[in-house]
Order: structure tokens, then sequence, then C-alpha cells
């Protein structure tokens, strides 16, 4: 039987001046500690390039692909980690905000004909 999947989305800001550094701790530090949880199977970060209605207080989106039933007891398994993972002075954690998405419908693809 298929596993639910789930995806986790987490947006954040590195510390003024510190973006460098931000950028090189999430990709090389974050992103495979993060990985490494049960129930983690993938994560893509992404850089705000473009926006229609004003732009958001974060700059930055991380997103996880997650598999399980309970995507709570993924999250909770990721917190009870935090004392694992590698920390950054880089990170402004003020600014993270983060959820976890489940899919309510089929994913949908663009048709590759001309209209």
């Amino acid at each position: 039987m298929e596993k639910n999947r789930h995806l986790f989305i987490a947006l954040s800001n590195p510390v003024e001046g510190q973006e460098d550094d931000y950028n090189a701790w999430y990709d090389s530090k974050h992103v495979p500690e993060c990985l490494r949880v049960p129930g983690f199977k993938s994560g893509q970060r992404f850089k705000l390039s473009a926006s229609l209605h004003g732009e958001p207080s974060q700059r930055y989106l991380a997103v996880y692909e997650l598999e399980g039933d309970d995507p709570q007891a993924i999250l909770n398994a990721l917190d009870a980690t935090r004392a694992e993972r590698t920390p950054s002075d880089a990170f402004d954690r003020k600014s993270l905000s983060m959820w976890v998405f489940s899919p309510i419908g089929e994913k949908q693809f663009a048709s590759d004909e001309e209209n």
C-alpha cells in the first residue's frame, strides 16, 4: 500500500549581512540533517524571484516531501532531533514559519499541446 505524501513548507530569512553563511549552512548541513529523520523523503530550497501581490516577509522557501500516515508524528520526530542538528547564527529564527500540507486531490499537469 502506498504511503501518504505531504509537503512540509518552511519559510525563513538569513540574519542581515549573513546570506552566504545562511545558504551554505542550509544546503550543506540543515537539509541533509532533516533528511535523516524518518518520514523525510526529499528537500529542495528556493529563493523568491517574483511576486504578484506584494512581497512576503520571508525570501527563502524550503520544501520537504514527507511520507507517512501521520505528518504530525514526522514533525515530532524532527523536533526530537533538534539538539543533534547543527545550529547556525546566520539563520533568523524569528522569521521562521512552518506548515505541513496534505493533498486533497490528484496532481494535475499542463497539456503539452498548443491551444
